[in-house]
């Protein structure tokens, strides 16, 4: 019987707390509100890794709404040559209060001797009411380099989020995308090939 009364003692403290906590979040006479909450979206930093023939990007990127993650997406982008590293790495958010799509910005460069290949793919995640949708898609680039001590730079940026992504920087630069429900991701590629 006395654990009974703790235990009703106890969820009568949740419920008084729950109703200030909503007394504090609707005061000046605004009615709670049933909207789904705002969107949020953030990523991990690219983590980097290389060997003698290649090196490999990877970006993880997720979107939350409240504290239930909708969407998610995967960028790796990968390549191969004889000497390969990566430059640099940038993230850049979205500058709104609340971010609604991550940029990350790649520099890979190899000196590929006779051949080489850059290639990319992204797997995109959103969380539906029935189902989780699923989209995957590559991008990729090859070349056949007969100076080898040719140097081949990539810039891949690659953007995910929900809802409209930014336009394209430059429409002439190679690109690929990908969506699932109102996420999506974008990758573009500007290859140039520098001698010695």
């Amino acid at each position: 019987m006395r654990k009974a009364a703790a235990t009703n003692n106890f969820l009568c403290v949740r419920s008084v707390a729950a109703a200030l906590l909503l007394v504090a979040v609707t005061s000046g006479g605004a009615a709670a509100s049933t909207a789904a909450p705002t969107a949020r979206c953030a990523a991990a930093r690219p983590v980097v890794t290389s060997t003698e023939t290649a090196v490999e990007a990877r970006v993880l990127t997720g979107c939350t709404a409240g504290e239930l993650v909708v969407f998610r997406a995967a960028f790796v982008a990968r390549a191969h040559g004889t000497s390969c590293t990566a430059i640099s790495s940038e993230l850049e958010t979205d500058p709104a209060p609340v971010p609604q799509w991550i940029r990350a910005r790649l520099e890979l460069v190899c000196a590929p001797g006779a051949k080489g290949l850059l290639g990319s793919q992204v797997t995109v995640e959103m969380d539906g009411t029935q189902a989780t949708r699923v989209a995957t898609y590559g991008f990729g680039d090859t070349f056949h380099e007969p100076n080898p001590s040719a140097h081949h730079l990539w810039t891949v940026e690659y953007l995910a989020g929900l809802g409209d992504l930014p336009v394209a920087a430059d429409p002439a630069v190679r690109s690929s995308s990908g969506s699932a429900g109102e996420g999506g991701s974008r990758v573009q590629a500007d290859h140039q090939v520098y001698d010695g």
